[in-house]
């Protein structure tokens, strides 16, 4: 998998990378990201259904790494760094994202992205629902939804990766397919 926009470039080249960034995140630039994504979008896509489904995952990701962002506060400044792409080839759209994470997060992780990566769409639509019923959160606010919702609204599995950085971080890569 492809874990940095670098890579991306080298294995693709850069003709059908509709955004690329790399640095820190904050709110402000979160907004930033979506609006310039949605400008992009509007220029390439005429797929009204597709470019909002797009969007839609976009959000999910850029707030899964936003939300996640205050594991690193005590972390190096060179962890704090994250990078997220819209790539866009003949028959669908990647968006892929990277944000470095503790270690001791990324097996409740794994097992999360595989265990929503195994339902089918039934069993899929039938756990959002219940979740969202039970109104449970975590202690970030968070009901858990990401993840799901993202596999709901592309209808594919998420691929990921977890690249070993030191003995207490990991740098998690994500790539969300949305076919035309």
């Amino acid at each position: 998998m492809i874990n940095t926009i670098e890579q991306y470039k080298e294995q693709k080249g850069k003709d059908n990378l509709l955004l690329a960034y790399k640095g820190i995140i904050t709110e402000s630039l979160t907004t930033n990201l979506l609006s310039l994504a949605e400008n992009k979008l509007a220029m390439v896509e005429y797929n009204s259904r597709l470019k909002k489904k797009v969007f839609h995952i976009l959000v999910e990701v850029l707030q899964n790494i936003y939300h996640n962002y205050s594991d690193l506060k005590h972390a190096p400044e060179e962890f704090h760094d994250i990078m997220v792409m819209i790539i866009k080839s003949d028959n669908s759209y990647d968006i892929v994202a990277g944000n470095y994470l503790p270690k001791k997060y990324t097996v409740s992780l794994q097992n999360r992205i595989e265990s929503v990566n195994a339902m089918d769409s039934e069993s899929l639509r039938t756990t959002y629902r219940n979740r969202l019923d039970e109104g449970v959160f975590s202690d970030k606010g968070r009901a858990g939804l990401g993840i799901m919702d993202m596999v709901r609204k592309s209808g594919q599995a998420l691929e990921y990766d977890f690249l070993s950085i030191d003995k207490d971080f990991s740098f998690f890569s994500i790539k969300v397919k949305i076919k035309n």
